[in-house]
């Protein structure tokens, strides 16, 4: 089939299109950076117990890597990731005193605003569930700096890795030294991984063009409203994930696996269409399979395999759905140019058409940034 220029353009509007209505909006933005702000300014207050040990909040995951999208239900919740840094010792704590140090604060928090639910100690996190109709809950990660702890670590196994500066050790229950002074914890980066992110997707460099097209400096640029191609195509997978997955969520892809695959298979495409093509033609490549299990590692922490949990099972319902995305985006090119296509493409990403205007991703779509819109300690669902 002999495919035009136009019908190519076309498609890859439309997909810029859906992409843009399955972004978090303005508002819930605006909501989710207020909530984690909220509780840093509670962790910084004159009378916390822990202003001692300067606390760092900051998100991890979808919200700060820019490939957030709405949930498929109106009953759904966003999860709004974050994590407190406290400037601690592994020599003077113990994992279990870390996390029970910020849930004195955090309990403290709940009651001073009066929530409904005290925060829950989970596995590795606090988790703080609002109002009925806030659509927010947010799980808060306990966790100190350890950079040189995680250099040390990697160079005893011979590792290599990037973006170590930002290594920090956390929390886990289930850790057999939760209770016990030991240098062995748990280990994560996510400002790491941000960093990583934003570097395979060129944002700096998308970023400058926003700015000379509308005639402002780089600095007053949003960062969160500048969307690339390749995240684009994170959030378009992972909502067509969401649709094949509704009924059989036990073999649901975790966002991570689809983004770090994503970003390791992209070539720096110039439009969605092209990134999404070659991305789900490209990253069952960086899949490692020794024979016997699946491994998909950590870009920024060769330690964590992020597909430690997959079964057999697992795999084959991953690849299985692979093919359904590349076959389904792919289809998009046999459409004319005409109502067909967006039809087609709206209503099998599970939203209503007449939403989704040829218009949307032109002059319409373009949003003119306010001046100063910028999110301190920008580097969230770290394993979601």
């Amino acid at each position: 089939m002999i495919i035009s220029s136009s019908q190519q353009k076309h498609a890859n509007k439309l997909l810029e299109n859906i992409s843009a209505d399955l972004d978090i909006s303005e508002s819930y933005f605006d909501k989710a950076v207020a909530r984690y702000q909220s509780i840093g300014d509670w962790l910084s207050r004159k009378e916390s117990s822990l202003l001692d040990f300067n606390p760092k909040v900051y998100p991890q995951g979808s919200l700060c890597l820019g490939t957030v999208i709405k949930p498929l239900s109106n009953a759904d919740d966003y999860d709004l990731d974050i994590v407190i840094e406290l400037d601690l010792s592994k020599k003077h704590v113990t994992q279990k005193r870390l996390k029970e140090l910020i849930g004195v604060e955090i309990i403290g928090y709940a009651k001073a605003h009066n929530m409904n639910h005290l925060p829950k100690n989970g596995k590795r996190c606090w988790a703080v569930e609002y109002a009925e109709g806030a659509n927010f809950h947010m799980d808060i990660l306990p966790s100190i700096p350890d950079a040189t702890g995680f250099r040390m670590l990697l160079e005893a196994k011979q590792m290599q890795s990037c973006h170590e500066d930002f290594a920090i050790s956390i929390t886990d229950k289930e850790w057999p030294n939760y209770n016990t002074i030991s240098q062995d914890w748990p280990q994560s980066n996510p400002k790491g991984y941000a960093a990583w992110f934003k570097e395979r997707t060129e944002l700096a460099r998308h970023i400058a063009v926003y700015a000379e097209s509308r005639g402002i400096s780089i600095d007053e640029v949003p960062e969160f409203r500048v969307k690339t191609p390749l995240q684009r195509a994170v959030q378009l997978l992972k909502r067509h994930r969401d649709l094949v997955f509704q009924k059989n969520g036990d073999f649901k892809p975790i966002s991570i696996i689809i983004t770090t695959l994503s970003a390791l298979a992209y070539k720096g495409e110039s439009d969605v269409l092209a990134a999404l093509s070659n991305i789900t033609s490209q990253m069952g490549r960086f899949i490692v399979f020794d024979g016997h299990r699946y491994s998909i590692k950590n870009p920024v922490n060769p330690l964590e395999d992020f597909a430690d949990r997959w079964s057999a099972a697992d795999a084959e319902h991953f690849f299985k759905w692979l093919k359904q995305a590349q076959k389904f985006f792919g289809s998009l090119l046999e459409f004319a140019d005409d109502e067909r296509s967006r039809v087609f493409l709206a209503e099998s990403l599970g939203m209503p058409s007449k939403r989704v205007a040829f218009s949307h991703g032109s002059e319409n779509s373009k949003i003119t940034c306010p001046p100063n819109r910028t999110i301190q300690n920008q580097p969230r669902a770290w394993r979601r």
